[in-house]
């Protein structure tokens, strides 16, 4: 499959980040960005509200922001279906893993049972990633 990086524009002009239109338990949660440095897949709190998934607050880890600061992650308590999908494509579908946290904004896709399963290609020079099981 081939996806196009997403543009975005920021206080210092226009930008193009990795992002891949992933389903969540049936559920199109839109686009989530590829982060090749992030241990585990990081959703908003409010994401549940969508998907009601059961969590396991006994295993709640704390995580390192990318700022300097510390959050609480919460997991499911079982694994879910990931899907994506593009037209002209069979989907490619796993299931794995995922965390919730409180005032998280973006939904990041990371290495724990999400990117691991995945062989993932991103050429920047020409905004394109390509993924295959």
């Amino acid at each position: 499959m081939q996806f196009e990086y997403t543009k975005k524009e920021c206080d210092f002009g226009i930008i193009h980040i990795p992002t891949l239109p992933i389903s969540l338990n049936g559920f199109p949660i839109g686009h989530a960005l590829i982060d090749t440095g992030a241990e585990m897949t990081l959703l908003p709190m409010e994401v549940n509200s969508i998907l009601n998934v059961e969590l396991d607050t006994d295993n709640a880890i704390p995580v390192g922001s990318a700022g300097g600061g510390k959050f609480t992650a919460i997991p499911s308590k079982k694994k879910i279906e990931y899907t994506l999908e593009h037209s002209g494509f069979r989907p490619i579908i796993w299931k794995g893993i995922v965390y919730f946290a409180p005032r998280q904004e973006v939904i990041l896709l990371g290495q724990y049972q999400c990117l691991g399963e995945l062989k993932i290609t991103l050429d920047a020079p020409k905004r394109k990633i390509y993924v295959d099981k």
